[in-house]
């Protein structure tokens, strides 16, 4: 036993020793990729044809290094000009498979203390560039990873795969993340990278995030001269059939909503999340008639909505309890209930769960706690709550466990001045490496 241990200590100074020897070359890694424009077309107000092909791009670069790491590539291409990356480096066939999920596409450039979003800056030690921190510096980590085990001839029991996906800030994941799982590239379990490190607390990992819906409501109104208010909604005027603002109806909904909200501080829990934590937050209000003119009543207001939920619920169940509460409310307004009120279920991200006390959890939570609090971070009990969605959600409706744990700082992600510690690539390679060897073996 003590002769097993001691290769197991040698193996683990091989292979850090392999990772800060490579730690220069996973920041190029680094620069390079944050050089190449792969903003998602889809982001709002992006002119798609600008960044065309950029996600494609990225990921080519990045496939060559990971070839040049000793891993195999292939790719998926769900949608032209928007090509996945797989890197699968082959155990025994003897262990469980180990994939590390990482999304190759940035929001969109944002006006900042640097001139050139794509040039990276490095100051001390944080560098700073679209991307960095969400999630490219993960790319880096990752290579790192891999190319520490290929130096020191380290053959995994089971495969090692790295799916770089494209369209995770648009949650397009049919043409990212699960494309790529139905293109037959499964594993075991996934680790994702996505930023979880910030200040004294590093390398968070999280088992669970709360779900989302992005919605909107249309209120309908009766267009009419503004100097007709008085007899629109004053005893002895014509009431609605003389017009009827749709700012005010809209507010009747409103109000509506906001007791649903309230309501789901009591009835929305978690045995993960604080009490309060599920929340419908009305983003936008826009009404007119067409055009922006004050002389009118408003015939139509839209209001558009973000909630999170809980994990245990579906987003079907979530969209039919809007649906009835607000349907309920409109039931008792005579306008209301003639002219419906029009819901638009634009994006969902389903919660993501993956059982805190699973064989997987223990072992990534130990590899945590080692890298980690050699950093001066305090060792974590259990996993914690993830702080935004990431492509777990996708891989756990497979039935695949999920975890969330990488060396980006949450605060500064879609940010005009992105940046990330340098210093957290190399840990974060050395977590990856101690979750493969105690998930995969070897």
């Amino acid at each position: 036993m003590g002769s097993t241990n001691e290769n197991a200590t040698a193996r683990l100074e091989a292979l850090d020793a392999a990772i800060l020897e490579h730690a220069q070359e996973a920041e190029r890694l680094l620069i390079d990729l944050v050089a190449v424009p792969s903003v998602n077309p889809l982001q709002p107000g992006v002119d798609a044809e600008t960044y065309a092909g950029g996600e494609s791009r990225a990921n080519e670069l990045f496939g060559e290094w990971l070839r040049g790491a000793g891993m195999e590539t292939q790719t998926v291409e769900a949608e032209t000009g928007r090509a996945n990356l797989v890197g699968i480096r082959r155990g025994s066939g003897a262990g469980r498979s180990l994939g590390i999920n990482a999304h190759i596409d940035t929001v969109a450039p944002q006006s900042g203390r640097f001139e050139n979003p794509w040039k990276a800056e490095r100051i001390g030690n944080l560098l700073y560039g679209l991307g960095a921190t969400d999630m490219k510096a993960a790319h880096a980590a990752a290579w790192l990873a891999v190319k520490a085990l290929n130096d020191v001839g380290v053959v995994l029991d089971g495969d090692l795969h790295i799916h770089s996906v494209v369209g995770e800030e648009t949650m397009s994941h049919g043409l990212g993340t699960t494309a790529v799982l139905d293109a037959g590239f499964d594993v075991d379990a996934v680790l994702i990278p996505e930023p979880t490190s910030s200040g004294a607390d590093l390398f968070r990992l999280a088992n669970t995030a709360a779900g989302n819906y992005l919605f909107s409501l249309t209120v309908r109104g009766k267009s009419t001269h503004w100097a007709s208010r008085n007899l629109a909604i004053r005893a002895g005027g014509g009431g609605d059939a003389v017009g009827v603002n749709a700012i005010d109806k809209g507010f009747y909904i409103y109000s509506a909503m906001r007791q649903l909200e309230e309501q789901w501080a009591f009835t929305k829990k978690h045995p993960q999340f604080p009490a309060g934590a599920f929340i419908i937050h009305p983003g936008v209000l826009h009404a007119d008639i067409g055009f922006a003119a004050a002389p009118y009543f408003p015939d139509r207001a839209r209001f558009d909505y973000l909630l999170s939920f809980p994990p245990g619920e579906t987003s079907e169940q979530i969209r039919e309890e809007i649906e009835a509460h607000i349907n309920a409310a409109a039931a008792l307004d005579p306008w209301l209930a003639a002219h419906p009120v029009e819901f638009e279920w634009i994006d969902t991200w389903p919660p993501a769960y993956t059982d805190p006390s699973s064989d997987f959890a223990r072992i990534a939570l130990d590899a945590r706690n080692t890298v980690a609090t050699a950093l001066g971070a305090p060792s974590l009990e259990a996993p914690q709550t993830n702080g935004a969605q990431s492509d777990a959600s996708f891989y756990e409706a497979r039935g695949i466990p999920a975890l969330v744990c990488g060396p980006g700082n949450l605060l500064v992600a879609h940010s005009a001045d992105e940046f990330v510690d340098v210093n957290l690539i190399p840990a974060a390679a050395s977590m990856i490496v101690r979750t493969a060897l105690g998930w995969c073996g070897g």
